[in-house]
């Protein structure tokens, strides 16, 4: 079965529907996130982890952006995602691009996923 996960919502401006490949975004966060430190990603985690308990967009954005500009790390794939995806999301749609990033980075855990 090669079934994409897509989330979509409306925008209150304008007529087309706003979708996010949630698999390309895990996999563009794993690819730009698979070569740090342990201990950096398991920080990032619970910074990023009390944004979204708290349905914070801005620092969630905040941390995320300051997380991967970085001059000597390539995220540029995840900077294309977050260009194409990035939009003030309504609860719903902010959480699960939320928890996307968070699983895309606890998959570069030793251990956890394997890229394929």
């Amino acid at each position: 079965m090669n079934e994409k996960n897509i989330y979509y919502w409306q925008k209150v401006v304008g007529d087309r529907p706003i979708g996010m490949d949630l698999q390309d975004i895990r996999e563009a966060v794993s690819e730009g996130f698979k070569s740090e430190s342990p201990n950096y990603k398991q920080k990032l985690v619970y910074n990023l982890l009390e944004t979204i308990r708290n349905n914070d967009q801005k620092e969630f954005f905040y941390i995320l952006l300051k997380a991967i500009n970085k001059p000597k790390k390539d995220y540029t794939r995840l900077l294309e995602q977050l260009n194409n995806n990035y939009d003030v999301m309504p609860e719903e749609a902010f959480v699960n691009f939320a928890y996307t990033v968070v699983i895309g980075i606890m998959a570069t855990y030793d251990g956890g996923e394997k890229n394929e």
